[in-house]
């Protein structure tokens, strides 16, 4: 059992720390924000928050980003494509339609649905010899495709400015099947065509396709003719 005086003295020097405690820390300069901003950082928590979330964060945007890059190149990879193909389909087109006005002009006349025909079976590729189908496609993937599907597909992967452009193609093309149409209704294939109305149809055919050809989506070159053709 401790005595009374040796009680009050053990009081008396733990009121004699705390009072020096609190001269000492009233004494110490207060930390800086930066200071407690570190002090922060390096906590077992802020680096668990560093580690954890704000690295999985940096990723997944990072992987967004890698995503959304992929699929633009892959938009326009197809874009470039359909583009070529149309394009070329186009030019094709043309060449036997002026071909077609040579061959008038030495005599031989076609009835003006069948030049309509001949400038949409261009487009759709879907050209014959007479006994069978020609290839004018430039990628094998679209040999069987027609021009309106091709101009779907196309509207699928281009900028909403450019959907008015497309539109406009499919309306041309219409244009076509329409006159092929009401041609064919009028004709009298119990008589020779006539060469007025077949140099008309293919003239207005050219003018039909050069439209379609100035349409800036289609820029690609006439490739080289066949022998056939040429």
């Amino acid at each position: 059992m401790l005595l009374e005086e040796e009680k009050n003295r053990i009081r008396a020097e733990e009121v004699f720390r705390q009072e020096v405690r609190r001269e000492i820390e009233a004494g110490m300069p207060e930390r800086s924000k930066g200071n407690r901003f570190w002090s922060v950082l390096n906590s077992s928590f802020a680096l668990w928050f560093l580690s954890s979330v704000v690295i999985a964060g940096l990723t997944a945007a990072v992987t967004t980003y890698q995503k959304s890059q992929s699929e633009h190149m892959q938009k326009a990879d197809i874009q470039r494509h359909l583009n070529t193909e149309i394009g070329t389909r186009i030019a094709e087109g043309l060449v036997a339609l002026r071909l077609d006005i040579k061959r008038i002009e030495s005599g031989k006349v076609f009835f003006p649905s069948a030049v309509y025909t001949e400038a949409i079976s261009y487009l759709d590729n879907r050209v014959t010899d007479g006994r069978k189908l020609l290839d004018f496609s430039t990628y094998p993937e679209y040999r069987l495709r027609s021009f309106r599907s091709l101009i779907f597909e196309l509207s699928a992967v281009v900028e909403q400015s450019e959907l008015p452009g497309l539109r406009q193609a499919e309306v041309t093309y219409g244009k076509l099947v329409a006159l092929a149409d009401h041609a064919a209704l009028g004709e009298n294939y119990s008589e020779p065509p006539d060469m007025s109305k077949s140099s008309s149809a293919v003239k207005e055919s050219i003018l039909i396709l050069e439209q379609l050809q100035k349409n800036p989506f289609w820029k690609a070159q006439l490739r080289r003719c066949s022998a056939r053709r040429c």
